[in-house]
């Protein structure tokens, strides 16, 4: 039938795919970068297909998002190496202009720079010379853009990996192969039609609306987003276009912290989703009992029809109360949102509820977040995640001891608070730092650690007690804090 024809086109497109993104890879080893058009003969391809040469289109436009956000990726990635070296200045910023340019692999490359006629200063500069100061090129060490290959290395096998396209499930099909058409005369609100491999056949599928696609703003674009489900069905993902929303001008920001009870607590109090999280914990239970006893059985989870029904309830029931959270919290009379990064580890979840996160979560928030800054010109501004279970909202100390389950309370100020709104508050106060970082290594937690325990001293004269210390410089005392200023908060 028609849905097995569309079904058809998996094979040949994965090795479209495959056969792409070496070629552009190929170019980005040779120190060039990514091609925005794709060739437009046939014979500058480095493989063969039997797709169309419109199919083909859709092939490359496909692939250049995907390498264009995995060589942003390995750009952040890239310099936060940079940022933690032990590099004079000079050579630090020399790597940052070369990674910001993604020239990692160039045999030989120049930068602009401006020199000052007068005093020989050099200032590193993109920008046009002003009076007194003359445009010239320096030339990258060579030595620097070997250790440059050498970072960029480092990150795709550890950090950044580069993506395998040869396996995805999801075919991205612009206009010129699928076209969108609103019915005229059926029950049906939509017709795809879709190019397929035989020339000149194109299937024609029905679609039905549901209600939030109908009354969603915007148009609905020549696109569609076609993925091949584990069990061999096909999922049809149509889109809309419409402006995008302005920033907001006015407002208060607002600290979202991932609770261990609820799924949300603000930096002002509030829990949020607090009857989810059984339901949730419960569900999980359920799923990883059953795949226990599936691989027991020697049954892969992901063919048991049960368990993949599982799967769906939970990313469907967590999907659906992120939504409804982020939706109520967008209509208040705030700026914008500060919230942890999602893809940090050792964030101070547990390991059950960060398996949840990464499960489901993760994925329906950053989407629901990016919905709500084009739909509403909601702010959201993501902050470095380490420590902010332990750190003290009041006076900045980070230790292992303030927090116990939902109760937090500082060794230092003996500010007491809920766990999770002192999280969120730790989230907000951190929007404010000029650089995030990240803390998905141990290296990069330390680094964070550092600059907490560096503040605190600064702010209040004194090293932050140790990790290890248990707070209690008596014997038998449980009230007294392990240190304590006359001018500490109260």
């Amino acid at each position: 039938g028609k849905l097995s024809r569309v079904h058809a086109l998996l094979g040949p497109w994965r090795s479209a795919l495959a056969g792409m993104q070496s070629q552009l890879h190929r170019q980005l080893l040779d120190g060039k970068p990514l091609m925005k058009r794709m060739p437009t003969k046939a014979r500058d391809l480095s493989f063969t297909t039997e797709l169309s040469a419109r199919q083909v289109k859709s092939v490359y436009n496909q692939t250049f998002q995907a390498m264009n956000s995995w060589t942003g990726l390995v750009k952040n990635a890239v310099r936060e190496l940079i940022s933690g070296s032990r590099l004079d200045d000079e050579a630090r910023t020399i790597l940052y202009r070369v990674n910001a340019r993604k020239a990692w692999y160039a045999k030989e490359l120049s930068l602009p720079i401006l020199v000052n006629t007068a005093t020989g200063e050099v200032r590193h500069s993109d920008g046009k010379p002003g009076k007194g100061w003359a445009a010239k090129e320096l030339p990258v060490p060579a030595e620097l853009l070997r250790l440059c290959r050498h970072m960029v290395k480092q990150v795709s096998r550890h950090a950044v990996s580069l993506p395998d396209l040869s396996r995805v499930n999801t075919m991205l099909m612009d206009g010129t192969i699928a076209q969108v058409e609103s019915s005229k005369d059926s029950s049906f609100d939509y017709w795809l039609r879709i190019s397929t491999l035989k020339k000149g056949d194109v299937a024609r599928i029905p679609f039905r609306a549901h209600r939030h696609f109908r009354h969603a703003p915007g148009e609905v674009s020549d696109f569609v987003q076609l993925n091949v489900l584990k069990d061999g069905s096909l999922q049809f993902v149509l889109q809309k276009k419409s402006p995008l929303a302005q920033p907001r001008p006015e407002g208060e920001y607002l600290g979202l912290d991932w609770g261990m009870k609820s799924l949300f607590a603000t930096s002002d109090g509030r829990l949020f989703g607090v009857g989810a999280m059984p339901h949730l914990r419960e569900l999980d239970r359920q799923a990883l009992e059953l795949a226990k006893s599936l691989q027991r059985q020697g049954i892969r989870p992901k063919t048991n029809r049960r368990h993949r029904n599982l799967q769906r309830r939970m990313r469907d029931y967590i999907t659906n109360e992120v939504n409804r959270i982020l939706n109520k919290l967008s209509t208040e009379d705030i700026q914008g949102l500060a919230v942890e990064k999602l893809d940090a580890r050792g964030g101070g979840m547990s390991r059950d509820m960060h398996r949840l996160v990464t499960r489901f979560g993760r994925a329906a928030i950053k989407k629901k977040l990016a919905s709500l800054q084009e739909d509403t010109g909601l702010d959201v501004i993501e902050v470095n995640a380490a420590y902010t279970s332990r750190e003290c909202s009041s006076c900045g100390l980070v230790h292992d001891g303030n927090r116990k389950g939902l109760k937090f309370r500082c060794r230092f100020c003996d500010r007491k608070t809920h766990a999770d709104i002192n999280g969120a508050r730790v989230v907000l106060s951190r929007r404010s730092w000029h650089t995030q970082g990240d803390s998905k290594t141990k290296s990069q937690r330390g680094t964070v650690r550092q600059r907490l325990d560096d503040a605190f001293k600064a702010r209040w004269g004194c090293a932050p007690p140790t990790r290890g210390s248990t707070g209690n410089p008596k014997t038998g005392s449980r009230r007294r804090p392990a240190v304590r200023l006359v001018t500490a908060p109260s």
